[in-house]
């Protein structure tokens, strides 16, 4: 989750530097780099979360992520067609105030992570069976 969060913050700062007269090859980094962070940090999400709970719990538990990744992704979307709805420097400067938001949300997402499932994670190996 940590590294996930990490590459796709760092994929969203790249994404915030982008202007009227980028190139689509400067867009190719930013655009790599967020959904492969997402693609490193979902399923270390899920997995956590479906160990923290009992078997029988399992389906309301990966039913109640999923749910709340689509509110999010939802309201992401919402609020950027906010910020960047009307001509081309609002559309920029609404994708900046996006990435910005983005990037602060992933560095926090990582620093959580790394404070607080990675010492349990590392506790739970190591206890004996």
């Amino acid at each position: 989750m940590v590294a996930g969060a990490a590459v796709g913050a760092a994929g969203f700062a790249l994404l915030g530097g982008l202007g009227a007269s980028s190139t689509y090859a400067s867009m190719l980094p930013a655009f790599a780099l967020i959904p492969g962070g997402m693609g490193l940090a979902v399923p270390a999400m899920t997995t956590v979360v479906l160990a923290g709970v009992d078997a029988p719990r399992a389906g309301i538990a990966s039913g109640v992520l999923n749910a709340a990744r689509q509110i999010g992704g939802a309201i992401g979307v919402a609020a950027f067609g906010a910020l960047a709805g009307g001509d081309a420097d609002r559309i920029i400067s609404g994708l900046h105030a996006a990435a910005a938001v983005s990037t602060a949300l992933l560095v926090g997402a990582a620093a959580t992570a790394w404070i607080g499932v990675a010492p349990a994670a590392r506790a739970y190996r190591e206890t004996p069976s």
